[in-house]
């Protein structure tokens, strides 16, 4: 047998060549010490008492080894009980680590070489890196920055073509903070009927809202492939507790699998932990949480408009508003000095072309720390 020739060097596999860190990822990383963060979105409130207190005793008292693939059964009856109208059994929902791992092995499991994704633009960078990594090809829908980042059924429809296998909708959005409205989900399930297409629903930020609970996706449309967790809601973002549940036992059976593969289960701490999400407590603590926010989305809109005479979108929900700052030049430029006089910000154009001339901003601060970070923008762009 003749040995492989050793090759001069080394050639990443296609569906990774080109893929970076987020503009988003690459901005915070760059952060001069006391920066304020008016960029990632990452709740600012602590993980609640109740649950730390849970987690602790956890990882004192009981054995914490391997739970099932898809995770704790008890903790898959609780979240298939979030979606009555699906009637889901255990088998139909796969607790992972994070929704991000969710979203990505939904893609694994759904889109084949060369199959088309609708993702709208703007959107979390997120979904155009996992399409690739499948060896798929995004194929943008634009949310119009002249209407607000509205949805726009028309714009969608004009998308689908045959190669097109999944689309992605996120309510609340990121970056815009918009909610899909229930015409928009029927637009959307009338405009898939009959296609075979699947819907990728991403609803990490539906339990905070700030005027009527967002529906789901899947409560129109059947071959919906709900992507969820406690991140955002219950601040765990460092727990790494997400889920994805579906009817489709196909798809559901590859996101196990990879799943299986690639993280074999999510912590135990964590499910055992997490089991507590449902509670009276964890139902308080998302009411707080979205009291607050609501309140700090309000007051850094105001801020803008009342220091800088600059306009922000009125957010619906998640804690994100997307600041026009097109009459003062180029997104990129403005975050680059916004980022050197200690205030993180995310360039629009990192979500999408829709998006460039804005600023992603996160209210995840305290007012205090809202209003010195914008006399830092002031002072950065003056």
């Amino acid at each position: 047998m003749m040995p492989v020739k050793e090759t001069s060097g080394f050639e990443l596999p296609r569906r990774l060549q080109g893929l970076q860190p987020t503009l988003i990822r690459q901005f915070f990383e760059r952060a001069l010490p006391d920066s304020i963060n008016f960029g990632l979105g990452e709740p600012d409130l602590p993980t609640p008492d109740f649950l730390r207190a849970e987690a602790a005793r956890i990882a004192l008292e009981e054995q914490n080894g391997y739970t099932s693939h898809p995770g704790l059964p008890a903790l898959r009856k609780l979240i298939a009980e979030q979606y009555p109208h699906l009637d889901l059994g255990l088998s139909d929902v796969v607790v992972t680590c994070g929704s991000q791992e969710a979203m990505t092995a939904a893609f694994l499991s759904i889109v084949d070489e060369g199959d088309e994704v609708l993702i709208p633009n703007p959107s979390f960078p997120a979904y155009d890196a996992c399409v690739r990594i499948a060896q798929g090809k995004p194929n943008y829908y634009r949310l119009p920055a002249e209407k607000g980042f509205a949805f726009d059924i028309d714009e969608f429809k004009s998308k689908i073509t045959p190669k097109t296998k999944a689309a992605v909708v996120i309510s609340p959005s990121n970056p815009t903070g918009k909610i899909l409205t229930p015409d928009d989900l029927k637009n959307i399930a009338a405009a898939l009927k009959g296609t075979g297409i699947f819907l990728i629903s991403d609803e990490i930020y539906s339990d905070l809202y700030f005027a009527e609970r967002p529906h789901s996706a899947s409560e129109y449309y059947d071959k919906t492939v709900i992507i969820s967790g406690l991140s955002k809601s219950l601040s765990m973002t460092g727990w790494r507790l997400g889920w994805a549940a579906s009817k489709h036992a196909d798809v559901m059976r590859g996101i196990q699998v990879l799943h299986g593969f690639i993280t074999v289960c999510t912590s135990a701490i964590t499910q055992k932990a997490a089991l507590l999400g449902w509670t009276a407590e964890a139902e308080a603590f998302k009411q707080h949480a979205r009291d607050i926010y609501k309140k700090r989305g309000d007051f850094l809109v105001g801020l803008f408009k009342s220091e800088m005479g600059l306009t922000a979108t009125s957010p619906e929900g998640a804690f994100y508003s997307m600041l026009d700052v097109r009459e003062l030049g180029d997104d990129i430029e403005i975050a680059e000095k916004c980022l050197q006089n200690k205030l993180i910000t995310v360039p629009g154009i990192a979500f999408g072309d829709e998006a460039k001339g804005f600023l992603r901003v996160s209210f995840c601060n305290t007012e205090e720390k809202m209003i010195e970070g914008v006399r830092r923008m002031k002072e950065a762009l003056n």
